[in-house]
């Protein structure tokens, strides 16, 4: 149990390194996020089952879902107005 535990801490510490490093391409970014989620979610589904409460985490994979989803459109709509997934400027707004 406390094995699983450090490695869900180390997989959330790596994967906000990775999001740190890989800033410049959008679809590298988003698998970084989908990672610190989905290590998020191993470690509340070890709480939540100690607590009996499962129907929240149903309702954080819902809005991981709507997230990841999110995320994936703006990928297709800014490939589409640039050609690549290439981000030179950390503010998005200036298209």
């Amino acid at each position: 149990m406390f094995n699983l535990l450090v490695f869900i801490i180390y997989m959330y510490m790596i994967s906000c390194l990775l999001f740190t490093f890989y800033y410049f391409h959008l679809l590298l970014t988003l698998m970084c996020l989908e990672i610190m989620m989905l290590s998020l979610m191993m470690y509340m589904y070890m709480y939540m089952l100690m607590m009996n409460f499962e129907y929240l985490l149903l309702i954080y994979m819902l809005i991981v879902v709507c997230e990841g989803v999110l995320g994936l459109s703006l990928l297709i709509l800014y490939v589409r107005f640039k050609g690549m997934d290439k981000v030179n400027l950390i503010n998005l707004i200036m298209w």
